[in-house]
C-alpha cells in the first residue's frame, strides 16, 4: 500500500483559518495548529500530520501520521478533567509504564509508585517531531509537558499543575504557551474538530493506554 500526503497551500499570511486550533504564546505571538489529511491509496483520509503556523506565517509540519495519539491524550485528559477540573491527564512516560506492566502482567499502580522516581522529571503529555520521534528538535517539534508551580501559604506547600506547550520552526526557532487544564483541552478538542472536517476521526472514548509507544 502507498501513502501520500496531499500538499496543500500555506494559509496568507495573517489570515484565520476556521477551524484550526490555536493558543496565544507568552511572547505574544499566536501558534496555530492545522490536521493536514494523510490519504490511503484509494484518497481516503485515515490519518493526521500537524502544520503549525506562526501569525498565519509556515512553522513547519511535524508529528506524521499522529492523530491516532492526539485523541488518545484528549480522551485521557477529558477522564482526570471529570475527577478534578484543574487535573491533567498521566504523562507519555507512566502511560507507556503502565501499558509495559500490564503486558507483563503487573499492577500498573504498583510499578509507577515503585519506578517514578526513577525516571526522568520533565514529563511529556505529547511529543511530535517532524518525521519521527528520533529526530532532531531542530527540524520541527510541538511538545506539552507538565510543570508544577509550589507556593507557601498557611503553613504548607501549595501545589498547581500547568501544561507547557512548546513549539519549534524548522529554522530553530522556539515559542512557548503555558495552559491551564482547560486550555489544554480547548487546544486538543478544536484540534479533534479539525481532523474530522478533514475526513479522519477517532474514538473519544479510546485513551490509547495499551500502545506501548504513547508518542508519536
Amino acid at each position: 500500500m502507498s501513502y501520500a500526503f496531499p500538499t496543500l497551500p500555506w494559509p496568507v499570511t495573517g489570515a484565520k483559518i476556521i477551524g484550526m486550533a490555536e493558543v496565544t504564546c507568552v511572547d505574544g505571538s499566536v501558534l496555530g495548529v492545522l490536521g493536514v489529511p494523510v490519504a490511503d491509496r484509494d484518497g481516503v483520509p485515515y490519518e493526521v500530520t500537524l502544520r503549525m503556523t506562526r501569525n498565519g506565517e509556515p512553522f513547519g509540519e511535524v508529528g506524521e501520521r499522529c492523530g491516532y495519539f492526539v485523541a488518545g491524550t484528549a480522551a485521557r485528559l477529558r477522564v482526570a478533567r471529570g475527577k478534578d477540573e484543574e487535573g491533567f491527564t498521566e504523562s507519555s512516560v507512566e502511560t507507556g509504564l503502565r501499558a509495559w506492566a500490564r503486558d507483563v502482567d503487573e499492577d500498573p499502580d504498583e510499578a509507577w509508585h515503585v519506578l517514578r522516581r526513577y525516571l526522568p522529571r520533565d514529563r511529556e503529555l505529547f511529543a511530535f517531531r517532524a518525521r519521527d520521534p528520533d529526530d532532531l528538535a531542530t527540524v520541527g517539534e510541538l511538545r506539552t509537558t507538565l510543570e508544577v508551580k509550589r507556593s507557601w501559604a498557611d503553613g504548607r506547600w501549595s501545589l498547581r499543575y500547568l501544561a507547557v506547550l512548546q513549539a519549534w520552526g524548522p529554522q530553530g526557532t522556539g515559542v512557548r504557551a503555558v495552559l491551564t487544564s482547560a486550555d489544554l483541552q480547548r487546544f486538543l478538542d478544536d484540534l479533534m474538530a479539525d481532523f474530522a472536517a478533514v475526513g479522519a476521526t477517532y474514538d473519544e472514548t479510546d485513551d490509547a493506554s495499551p500502545l506501548r509507544r504513547p508518542v508519536g
